[in-house]
């Protein structure tokens, strides 16, 4: 990703299908990456690669999610001594996950006596109080009920 070369990794294989997560660079533009979950299959009809979900992002975002995976990854092993924090970066408030300061990050001002800043996109858009009240009954943090509650009545 960081070089912009295209890269396949298997992720799961049965018999006679396997699926894979492919990154794709200049595709379907000049300057545009996907990376895609592809499954495919040995049919006999020809249908043997069928996209299950896919993003299509500028590459220049995929170059830095490349450069983050290159810090990330050896920081995964078995051996790797446990982490002691995040790297450049705070958590959301209302779902922890790192906003680091080249993401985008929202303020939500006037929802609250305090300004609510640090929002990752998800947040800020409803998409996680959304998908929290679709997987009925994940537990959540009580703080961050409180953001994601305050980030909802202030966009209803």
């Amino acid at each position: 990703m960081k070089a912009g070369l295209g890269h396949v990794c298997s992720v799961t294989e049965e018999p006679g299908a396997k699926t894979v997560l492919a990154f794709l660079p200049n595709h379907p533009a000049e300057g545009v990456g996907t990376l895609a979950r592809v499954r495919t299959s040995e049919a006999p009809d020809g249908d043997d690669v069928i996209f299950e979900r896919s993003a299509e992002r500028p590459m220049a975002q995929w170059a830095e999610a490349g450069e983050n995976l290159l810090r990330i990854v050896p920081l995964l092993g078995p051996d790797s001594p446990p982490a002691d924090g995040v790297d450049d970066c705070l958590p959301c408030p209302g779902c922890y996950r790192p906003v680091y300061d080249s993401s985008s990050s929202h303020t939500l001002i006037g929802a609250t006596p305090f300004p609510l800043a640090g929002l990752c996109r998800l947040c800020a858009d409803g998409t996680t109080p959304r998908s929290l009240r679709q997987a009925d009954g994940v537990p959540v943090d009580p703080e961050q009920l409180v953001v994601l509650e305050t980030v909802a009545s202030a966009m209803a």
